[in-house]
């Protein structure tokens, strides 16, 4: 017997056509679960390794659905201007900021171990301008703490969304991660105790030099070794550098001086330590918030919350609120006037996207509108 030439008339074929469509919807589904599972463990924790950062939104599935169709989906969601970081806020409702635990007055603890400080108080503005964007008056914050070695991997593995600490830009970092507008200038000096002689880095041939590892002021030293010849000690962090020096391990520590100004303001006997020589560097360091990388929406975002600061006196009065008045839980003060790079730094920020040649005053006790435009040339470092 011949079979007919039409298999869909016969009851064999009415099996297979099943089966067909059975092992259809499974390979369907199969693909579906493969699209959507790595977008899922990207939105609530660490991305999968191997996968391309795009979204916290699943990518829809259809009888067309294929590599290529989803490759178009992702560059149709990049091209949207969909930030992938406020994608992942809104999907788990929260904003994780990371923090310092001794980086005074920038970011560290009161004696409730709760996170304080100047770029903590700036998040916390930034947040309340996100909470309004995203209509999102419940967006919760997550603190966690971060050390200095461990902001870049953290960031770049969406752990925490901003750090909010005293980070300086380098072109080096920006590999890695994305700056916000800087927002304050320092300069990397000595502090030693008093009554050493010790007067400058040249001093300290023979000498124990402390520096916190993966710092600017780490390597800023480093390139001095070989002409100075001093014994270097890493330290894990700013209390740990701070407490070298008071227990007379080293002679000096080598940070960014408004840093020294807090250790020493916090510490039980300000009296005993000084800040000695000139600059480490003809350059300053740079401070902002360090960002996920290639989000620019994201960054945006925080830009403009930033400038807004600027211009509406709120990082003056944040200057004299940290630094000029007694630092809890401490009770001392550091008396430090914004510098004339601190001023500079101001003054660009809140030139954020406005045109050239418009006159803005940011002194202290400005009051400043308006929009502004920002170019800041990195340096290398570390």
């Amino acid at each position: 017997m011949s079979l007919p030439l039409c298999l869909s008339s016969s009851p064999a074929a009415s099996v297979v056509g099943f089966c067909r469509k059975f092992l259809h919807l499974v390979l369907r589904s199969v693909a579906g679960f493969a699209v959507v599972v790595p977008v899922m463990a990207h939105a609530g924790g660490p991305p999968v390794p191997g996968l391309p950062r795009i979204n916290t939104v699943a990518l829809p599935l259809s009888v067309a659905d294929s590599p290529a169709s989803r490759d178009s989906a992702v560059t149709q969601t990049a091209a949207s201007g969909v930030a992938p970081t406020l994608a992942r806020i809104r999907e788990r409702g929260r904003i994780v900021l990371g923090y310092r635990q001794t980086a005074v007055p920038f970011s560290y603890v009161d004696a409730k171990d709760r996170p304080m400080g100047l770029a903590w108080a700036l998040c916390q503005r930034i947040v309340s301008a996100l909470q309004h964007e995203l209509a999102m008056p419940d967006l919760r914050i997550t603190p966690v703490r971060v050390i200095e070695q461990m902001r870049g991997p953290m960031i770049k593995g969406d752990t925490i969304d901003i750090d909010c600490a005293p980070s300086t830009a380098t072109a080096t970092r920006e590999k890695q991660v994305a700056f916000s507008l800087p927002y304050y200038a320092a300069n990397v000096r000595l502090m030693v105790r008093q009554g050493t002689g010790i007067d400058s880095i040249d001093d300290l041939r023979g000498l124990r030099l402390a520096v916190v590892q993966g710092t600017t002021a780490e390597r800023l030293v480093r390139a001095q070794h070989p002409r100075t010849g001093f014994q270097l000690l890493l330290a894990r962090d700013y209390a740990d550098a701070f407490r070298m020096l008071r227990e007379h391990r080293a002679q000096a520590l080598a940070l960014d001086d408004v840093l020294l100004e807090g250790l020493r303001a916090t510490s039980k006997s300000p009296e005993l330590f000084q800040i000695v020589g000139p600059p480490l560097s003809d350059q300053p360091e740079y401070y902002a918030l360090v960002l996920p990388k290639d989000d620019p929406v994201f960054k945006a975002h925080v830009d403009a919350a930033l400038a807004a600061m600027f211009r509406n006196g709120d990082m003056a009065k944040l200057q004299r609120e940290w630094f000029h008045t007694a630092i809890p839980p401490f009770g001392h003060s550091l008396n430090v006037q914004p510098s004339a790079e601190v001023l500079a730094v101001w003054e660009a920020g809140a030139r954020f996207g406005i045109p050239s040649g418009d006159g803005l005053d940011i002194s202290p006790n400005a009051n400043l509108t308006g929009h502004g435009a920002l170019t800041t040339t990195y340096p290398p470092g570390s």
